[in-house]
């Protein structure tokens, strides 16, 4: 996951090995890790705890790490806005990276790991709070336990009213099944901001994500259900002691990966060819105001 089909810049920076423990609430700053080859537009642009990948007839696509890893997480939240993002099958994630065998060294360029096989020799575990199919689907995805990318992983979807009644995605197998990892989102208007708010809780361990605009909050995962179709089942014990190593926030906009929906009843019918990714007026999307609250002990 997350290995995009571009050219790889790897930045002079040394390894960084800042982990905060101290409880509250953090806005994390971010570096570049690479940028993809999108000529017209560079790399993706940081201004303090938002990020731009992209802007009037340009898009910035690439990926940019949080300079310090966060331990104790016990909620993370972003602005989200997917307006621009109208081509299919162009992936904005929102993630955060744990390497239990160096958890304090920040993962960009050769350290860079993931449960998707970069790394794999490490087992590092993976929280994708989100990943996207253009604006229309989402897939929000536990990866936990050792094995790489061969670990259980637990996932569930959801769609977007700009996925009904579009001749790439199979509306008639869309359904509103939280029991089986399916979610209508269509109360959340694409073509403006909304709020994704991920909270974590560890006595009973268990993560819950949500998405938020104005008086509307739907839930999109919840770790207490099996999850969509597909899912393993993971260990949450272990969220809780990757939780004590430290988590890393990652933000990427690449190619490559998309959620599609259930497998014995797709919402993504692939009879479209994949959107651009660089170089288009339909491509970018841009996160700000990112939170993230920490306590100062796992049992909260």
């Amino acid at each position: 996951m997350k290995k995009l089909l571009v050219i790889l810049v790897v930045l002079a920076l040394a390894a960084c090995t800042k982990t905060t423990t101290a409880p509250g609430d953090s806005a994390p700053a971010f570096v570049l890790d690479y940028s993809a080859s999108c000529t017209s537009g560079g790399a993706p642009t940081i201004s303090g705890n938002s990020v731009t990948f992209g802007s009037g007839t340009q898009c910035q696509a690439g990926r940019i790490v949080a300079t310090q890893s966060y331990t104790n997480i016990t909620e993370f939240r972003a602005t989200v806005d997917l307006s621009k993002l109208t081509n299919n099958y162009v992936n904005a994630s929102i993630y955060m990276v744990s390497n239990p065998a160096q958890p304090t060294v920040q993962p960009v360029g050769t350290n860079y790991c993931d449960a998707g096989g970069n790394g794999n020799q490490w087992n590092c575990r993976e929280i994708d709070f989100m990943e996207t199919n253009g604006n229309k689907l989402f897939q929000t995805t536990l990866h936990l336990g050792d094995g790489g990318s061969s670990a259980p992983q637990q996932f569930e979807y959801s769609y977007a009213s700009t996925a009904l009644n579009n001749s790439c995605f199979n509306s008639a197998n869309m359904k509103n099944d939280p029991a089986k990892g399916l979610h209508d989102i269509t109360g959340i208007d694409m073509s403006k901001p909304f709020d994704m708010v991920a909270t974590f809780t560890y006595d009973t361990p268990k993560m819950v994500v949500t998405y938020q605009q104005g008086s509307v909050s739907v839930v999109v995962y919840d770790s207490s259900t099996a999850g969509a179709e597909g899912s393993g089942s993971v260990n949450m014990a272990d969220l809780t002691a990757s939780m004590k190593n430290g988590y890393w926030p990652v933000i990427s906009f690449w190619q490559g990966y998309s959620p599609t929906g259930p497998g014995s009843a797709p919402w993504w019918n692939g009879s479209c060819q994949w959107g651009a990714l660089c170089n288009n007026t339909s491509s970018y999307w841009s996160i700000s105001n990112i939170q993230v609250t920490t306590a100062s002990s796992a049992k909260k």
